[in-house]
């Protein structure tokens, strides 16, 4: 392998921008000022966003390279070459049980849409019932928990939608979020260890298995992030790099927020933010110990009133320049 073969892609979410939960966060900013900001920071792309062109053509000719004003040259060292489509973010509803057949067209059409994008992962979450999205809903306490029938249909669901997609040249990566099923660090091991490593792999989000919690009961810590990092460092086939404010955190979970007014208080940040409560150069350095090399993207979901994008760009790429020389 290559050198450059060995390196993880770097690319950040236009999430740090808008929010595609709550689509009025940020939604004044156009997507082309988010695919401007992203090649001037140094990134090499990240997954679509809500505002995102869904005409293929416009879609494509807008991740290419146009000419950069020599007036104003990035700050870091730009990308120049045309970015790229990390994933997908693709909400299945397997759990139901209900018309199998809708839920698996549905994700035959989101690998359909990413091959045209040139793009290689999907990444999935479970949201039937799930709370995320409701600004009156608690996201630790008010969102859906799974009963056995309910983990069988999903992790057999998941093993046959994992094997369509690598028959597509794919890679599925379950994401566990919270205000879902699957949040805290006990249900993700459950659900790796129900599903066939072969098909379905890990999205590793640092910030939401934190936020999520070890159990349903318990709180996490940076250094439970870590062990499950660890634990699981051969199942991850994308990483969703984010941080936690360490101030922010126990008022969220005291106050039984919805993710709605934990995003709006500031919840997440990026890395190399010092508010930061995850320790990320131990992530990093798990990933590194088994050569990673897929896609690294920063995200933080934060209301860019109170967090300045191209600059939380700058500092995250800083960062990760930092601890990977690159």
């Amino acid at each position: 392998m290559s050198t450059q073969d060995s390196r993880m892609v770097i690319g950040i979410q236009p999430t740090c921008w808008t929010n595609d939960d709550f689509p009025e966060i940020g939604n004044e900013t156009p997507y082309q000022v988010i695919l401007d900001q992203t090649r001037k920071a140094g990134y090499e792309g990240g997954s679509t966003g809500h505002n995102y062109p869904t005409h293929l053509p416009s879609l494509l000719r807008s991740l290419e390279n146009p000419n950069m004003s020599a007036e104003t040259p990035p700050t870091f060292p730009g990308n120049r070459k045309p970015l790229r489509i990390a994933s997908t973010w693709s909400g299945t509803t397997f759990t139901t049980g209900v018309n199998f057949d809708a839920a698996l067209t549905a994700f035959k059409q989101q690998i359909e849409f990413l091959k045209a994008v040139n793009a290689k992962d999907v990444v999935v979450a479970e949201l039937a019932n799930a709370v995320n999205g409701v600004r009156t809903k608690s996201v630790l306490h008010d969102g859906p928990i799974l009963n056995n029938p309910e983990w069988y249909l999903l992790a057999t669901s998941l093993n046959i939608a994992g094997e369509i997609a690598q028959k597509e040249g794919m890679q599925l990566s379950y994401h566990p979020h919270v205000g879902t099923g699957v949040m805290t660090i006990d249900e993700a091991d459950r659900l790796l260890a129900s599903t066939k490593e072969k098909y379905v792999g890990l999205c590793l989000d640092t910030a939401h298995l934190l936020y999520g919690g070890a159990t349903r009961a318990t709180k996490a810590t940076k250094d439970d992030v870590v062990e499950f990092t660890k634990r699981h460092k051969h199942r991850i086939k994308h990483v969703h790099l984010k941080n936690v404010r360490k101030s922010v955190l126990p008022v969220v979970v005291e106050n039984n927020y919805s993710f709605y007014q934990a995003i709006q208080e500031g919840i997440f940040t990026v890395p190399g933010d010092t508010e930061g409560e995850l320790d990320l150069d131990r992530i990093l350095e798990v990933l590194q110990s088994v050569s990673y090399n897929g896609w690294l993207v920063v995200e933080a979901e934060q209301n860019p009133l109170h967090a300045d994008p191209l600059k939380c760009a700058h500092t995250a790429r800083e960062y990760i320049r930092s601890k990977l020389h690159y």
